[in-house]
């Protein structure tokens, strides 16, 4: 019976001082990554949903708070308000329309 064994070498795993970055081995042969052009494909999908995402303009800042904010909400009788809450405990009322 045949036993195949891995065998490493301790000086291309070990670093020479500790600030000395980690060595990344990566094997590129097609052979063994035959999923690679669907990865591919769905990262840059991906990344062109994001694109469209953070596209969209800038409409306004609403500041007021002291610390960050906790919550928002929108009151469905007032189409041009929302609340929101910061963890200072101030809650404040921000006319959307007039923004």
């Amino acid at each position: 019976m045949k036993v195949k064994v891995i065998s490493r070498s301790t000086d291309e795993f070990t670093r020479e001082r500790s600030q000395d970055l980690q060595r990344v081995f990566r094997n590129y042969d097609p052979n063994l990554r035959t999923q690679e052009k669907a990865v591919e494909y769905v990262r840059a999908l991906n990344a062109a949903k994001l694109d469209k995402i953070f596209a969209r303009p800038f409409i306004g800042a609403m500041d007021g708070h002291r610390d960050s904010i906790s919550c928002m909400a929108k009151n469905p009788n007032y189409l041009k308000g929302i609340f929101s809450g910061s963890m200072d405990g101030d809650v404040r009322l921000w006319d959307i329309a007039s923004r």
